[in-house]
């Protein structure tokens, strides 16, 4: 809280969860006797009204009584709450305790990320000129302007740089593959991507066989008879030994692709169970992909699929799901663009190949794979899991961070400095 604004003695603190900005209906609870009446009916209405100098002022009316103010900083580890009435650092108010669980009505929690933006105003106007504020009725909508777009906030978790650098790929050889000579029955390949923790049968992407039907000129597939699950139903298809060996790893794929996701109030022990099952997965998949490359790249059919869950991969694919693709058979190396705009400075990721840098597309992130702008549906398969993680942090927003000179000492300059010992930097 602006210590111009309200003296420090009327500030009450609420730890957030660690390395998050969440508050948690329980530890509210831990720091507050009040609670909500068991029985009848008891309203509370509450509005954002401002955000500025880091402080968010909410308006809450509880019952028929007149409308008070609390004022919240969020700050790196915790909540700093005060409010028009009663609030002192060793008492929070009813205004300000009711405030807060209706913020929490859904989810027994409230994640203040949003309003968390250390040292982005100016302390004399009160405003910022790196975020825009969105007012609406009784809410405020606040994030950084599209120029600013990957802003750096103290404290912000970033990805581990690995010590080990991976040794480059070779560029692997591509397939020279020919339409079937006297029939119009196909095997091809379908990407199948969910990236979307949403869906209770979410997975990792994997490669997938099918059978379909080509067009007079065999150029493209007209229609897709059906996923293909099991050897059974490769028995009208003379595979050759490519085919055969890539159909195995698939099938080994879709064994592992599934990710494990957490159940409802689930203890700690099986969450971390979970994790490392659905990482050693994730390893043993982009080890898959670096088999199936030199079988899968070059091939004349193949496609992907956003699958919206597992359950959907049986029986025949949906054509309108089934977007042809190819798949880059390069080496691909990860580089960094850095730039000092005058008061922060920019980190641009990008992606070389062979000698030529290249901007990723942005809108999807599909693991194990970047994405060039110009050519979204040529899937370039990376050099390590290392990079993937790094890849999908960056994607996150659009391939940028921005980091305040004020802001850059300590984490920010750790995180810089490893990836200039493992990746190459281009001054601009």
């Amino acid at each position: 809280m602006a210590d111009k604004n309200i003296p420090s003695p009327n500030i009450f603190h609420l730890p957030f969860t660690p390395n998050t900005r969440i508050l948690t209906e329980n530890t509210l609870n831990q720091y507050s006797e009040i609670r909500k009446p068991k029985r009848g009916y008891f309203p509370i209405k509450i509005r954002k009204i401002s955000f500025s100098n880091e402080l968010l002022i909410i308006g809450v009316i509880l019952d028929k009584e007149p409308e008070e103010m609390v004022y919240l900083k969020v700050t790196t580890s915790e909540l700093l709450v005060s409010c028009s009435v009663d609030t002192h650092e060793n008492y929070l108010s009813r205004y300000a305790y009711f405030s807060l669980t209706q913020l929490m009505y859904y989810y027994a929690e409230y994640n203040f990320e949003d309003y968390y933006w250390p040292g982005f105003f100016d302390q004399e106007t009160g405003g910022s000129k790196y975020l825009m504020i969105h007012k609406s009725k009784d809410n405020l909508h606040v994030s950084s302007k599209v120029r600013y777009k990957g802003l750096y906030k103290p404290g912000k978790q970033l990805p581990v740089v690995s010590a080990k650098r991976a040794e480059l790929r070779k560029a692997v050889h591509s397939i020279q593959e020919q339409p079937p000579r006297e029939t119009h029955l196909v095997l091809g390949f379908c990407l199948a991507d969910n990236n979307n923790e949403r869906f209770r049968t979410n997975h990792y992407p994997f490669l997938i066989p099918y059978i379909g039907i080509l067009n007079k000129a065999k150029t493209e597939v007209r229609s897709f008879t059906t996923y293909v699950l099991n050897e059974m139903q490769l028995s009208e298809i003379d595979l050759s030994d490519e085919q055969q060996n890539l159909v195995e790893i698939c099938f080994n794929m879709k064994k592992i692709a599934l990710v494990a996701n957490p159940g409802y109030k689930e203890d700690a022990h099986k969450l971390a169970e979970k994790r490392k099952q659905n990482q050693n997965n994730f390893n043993q998949l982009f080890d898959f992909w670096q088999k199936a490359l030199p079988l899968l790249s070059g091939r004349l059919y193949t496609h992907y699929s956003y699958t919206y869950g597992m359950r959907n991969v049986k029986g025949k694919p949906r054509r309108s799901y089934m977007t042809p693709c190819a798949f880059n058979n390069e080496t691909p190396e990860i580089c960094f663009l850095w730039k000092d705009m005058g008061d922060y400075y920019k980190l641009e990721l990008r992606l070389m190949l062979q000698g030529r840098i290249h901007p990723l597309q942005y809108y999807f992130n599909t693991a194990f794979f970047a994405m060039l702008s110009y050519s979204p549906r040529k899937y370039v398969l990376l050099n390590s899991v290392n990079d993937s993680q790094l890849i999908s942090y960056f994607q996150q927003s659009q391939f940028q961070l921005l980091v305040l000179k004020k802001h850059y000492e300590g984490d920010f300059k750790d995180f810089v400095d490893q990836l200039r010992m493992m990746y190459r930097f281009i001054n601009k």
